[in-house]
């Protein structure tokens, strides 16, 4: 079934810039206006209700950037800027985003985080076959790379206690540099490839 709406220009006005220019495209149009009726009829047959606000704008965040800001990991700052939405709520919400498991933005994080260690994998194995595997190997990570790595050290580091673990070298806004012990190169790129 097909509806159409018109949508008075003084709302998109209201919208921030950003939002307000992506919604030129035909396409985001589209999208916004099926996000916002099936949320709305949703509502009006019984099918959702929320307990807070916050659960409410997590879910309609959880669609709605990767409608306006599909290649960015959701930040307290955009989310407060582009949103309307408090600022303390904002960073809650941009922190639960980030921690659910089948997101767009973990899995960007994992392909970084094996990008980046397949990058210096070379290193690593030669520093192993030389009987170096302790030597660490710098490897510069993005922000959702590293969450994604210490996710995965936390299973590691309970199977094997004994490993050496990465050192924070440098960090930098939404970057840091991590040496990594060659020995857990092998284990980090078989876990994330699993």
């Amino acid at each position: 079934m097909k509806f159409e709406v018109e949508i008075d220009d003084a709302l998109v006005g209201a919208l921030t810039n950003s939002l307000g220019e992506q919604l030129q495209d035909e396409a985001k149009r589209e999208q916004l206006a099926a996000f916002a009726l099936k949320h709305v009829l949703k509502w009006m047959a019984g099918q959702t209700a929320y307990q807070s606000m916050t659960e409410q704008y997590t879910e309609w965040l959880t669609e709605l950037l990767p409608i306006f800001y599909p290649d960015d990991v959701p930040s307290t700052e955009r989310i407060f800027n582009n949103f309307s939405i408090p600022y303390g709520r904002a960073a809650y919400i941009s922190r639960v985003l980030l921690e659910k498991q089948q997101t767009i933005w973990r899995q960007r994080g994992k392909a970084n985080l094996l990008a980046s260690l397949k990058g210096k994998e070379a290193e690593a194995q030669a520093n192993n076959d030389k009987g170096e595997a302790l030597k660490y190997v710098p490897v510069s990570l993005d922000s959702i790379s590293y969450r994604e790595l210490t996710v995965i050290l936390e299973v590691i580091f309970r199977i094997d206690t004994t490993l050496a673990p990465p050192v924070n070298k440098a960090v930098s806004p939404g970057r840091r540099t991590v040496d990594i012990p060659s020995q857990l190169f092998p284990k980090l790129i078989e876990s994330l490839e699993a």
